[in-house]
């Protein structure tokens, strides 16, 4: 259930997703951290697992200032844009990125990017960070970005107002469906620990003020992404709070939300 959850619903989902790119870009103020050091002596090689719409590599691949080439993973091409629409720096590759890699891309790569996965169990997560780091180059980086939903607390713009939606839409993102655990992002530090990287960053934003109208949005396009069926408490939420949420938003509500991006560094030798 978890990964039809993260799959979602054709157009909606690819608005979903190039919307969370750039609210995250805005948010954070970088799509590359700023603790990866990219080589000056040749172009820098980039991988993003997990590309689906190819946004975050496209968006990498149209900054002037950067000398790189970005090859993008995904399981399915359903996401990605026409090849003659791509920058000539972007290659996009269908590639369960459970299973080992083409000798060709073993070892060329000097960041490996991962974002957004949002519902895995330590053991996919140990098992995405080994395959990925069979692509990394000595000194590579990987870096990886999630929504931290552990510690979201309602918000309002004004004194007394209702926040009973947006407080139930909190309780609902704590377990979506069976079995989720919230908890899982805090773990991805010490998985590239325990896997051989370095953690070079650990960083928790949590959304500011200015940006609460586009969280909101974001809340609503998400609940509108999960099928009918896919789970009953998602289900039971839009059928009881959807349109009280919709008001909240509208009248000034909103929860304060966070992300996390860890960094971790293959090394040298």
């Amino acid at each position: 259930m978890a990964a039809e959850y993260s799959k979602g619903r054709n157009l909606i989902s690819a608005t979903k997703l190039n919307y969370f790119h750039y609210f995250l870009k805005q948010l954070s103020g970088y799509s590359l951290h700023p603790r990866i050091k990219l080589p000056s002596s040749e172009p820098a090689r980039i991988a993003d697992l997990g590309t689906q719409t190819a946004i975050w590599p496209i968006t990498l691949a149209d900054d002037p200032t950067l000398s790189i080439q970005v090859d993008g993973f995904d399981l399915s091409p359903n996401f990605f844009p026409p090849a003659p629409w791509r920058p000539n720096n972007v290659e996009l590759h269908v590639h369960d990125i459970y299973t080992p890699f083409n000798e060709g891309f073993l070892g060329k790569f000097h960041v490996v990017h991962l974002r957004l996965f949002l519902t895995l169990s330590s053991e996919k997560v140990s098992a995405i960070l080994r395959n990925a780091m069979t692509l990394l180059k000595p000194g590579g980086y990987i870096q990886w970005t999630e929504h931290d939903k552990t510690n979201i607390t309602p918000t309002a713009a004004y004194m007394g107002q209702s926040a009973e939606a947006a407080q139930a839409f909190i309780d609902l993102q704590k377990e979506p469906f069976p079995g989720y655990d919230p908890l899982w992002v805090n773990g991805i530090a010490s998985a590239m620990t325990e896997n051989g990287l370095q953690v070079a960053a650990e960083d928790r934003i949590r959304v500011r003020a200015s940006m609460l109208p586009q969280m909101n949005e974001l809340h609503l396009i998400s609940l509108m992404d999960v099928q009918p069926g896919l789970s009953k408490a998602i289900d039971d939420f839009r059928d009881k709070y959807m349109e009280k949420l919709k008001e909240e938003y509208s009248n000034g509500v909103s929860t304060i939300d966070g992300f996390i991006t860890v960094v971790g560094q293959k090394p040298s030798n």
